[in-house]
């Protein structure tokens, strides 16, 4: 049976967005070595330009995470599942503020720490989801 429109589009939008966050900051950890060869600033000019879609993304994913969650019957979801539901906020949330300070850091320890936390906590959110989808 096929999911009805507006499932198909909320979901849709939601793993599109988490693409482009989670995937994104794989790509770009991976991208970021090479990119320095080519000149200290190519990194920072690269950055930007993926701040301009991973940050529009995520506010998407949070705006059809919220509105996924609207589509849930949380009366007949276990304890365990809310528990869990609640977790993947904090790791989401987690994920968002490391990346914002992960923007503003000046010190390579810091952009690696902060990177590091985004895009780790940015996996387990995706993972988490996996789980809450069933």
């Amino acid at each position: 049976m096929l999911a009805p429109a507006i499932d198909g589009i909320r979901l849709s939008l939601h793993v599109l967005a988490a693409t482009i966050w989670v995937g994104g900051q794989l790509t770009l950890a991976e991208l970021v070595p090479t990119v320095r060869k080519l000149s200290p600033e190519a990194t920072r000019l690269a950055a930007r330009a993926f701040a301009r879609l991973s940050w529009p993304a995520f506010v998407v994913l949070v705006l059809t995470g919220f509105w996924n969650l609207g589509a849930v019957d949380m009366s007949s979801q276990s304890t365990a599942w809310k528990i869990v539901l609640g977790i993947k906020i904090a790791v989401v949330a987690i994920s968002g503020v490391s990346a914002y300070i992960h923007t503003k850091a000046k010190s390579t320890v810091g952009l690696a720490v902060w990177g590091s936390i985004s895009g780790l906590s940015a996996v387990a959110a995706l993972v988490i989801g996996v789980f809450l989808a069933n």
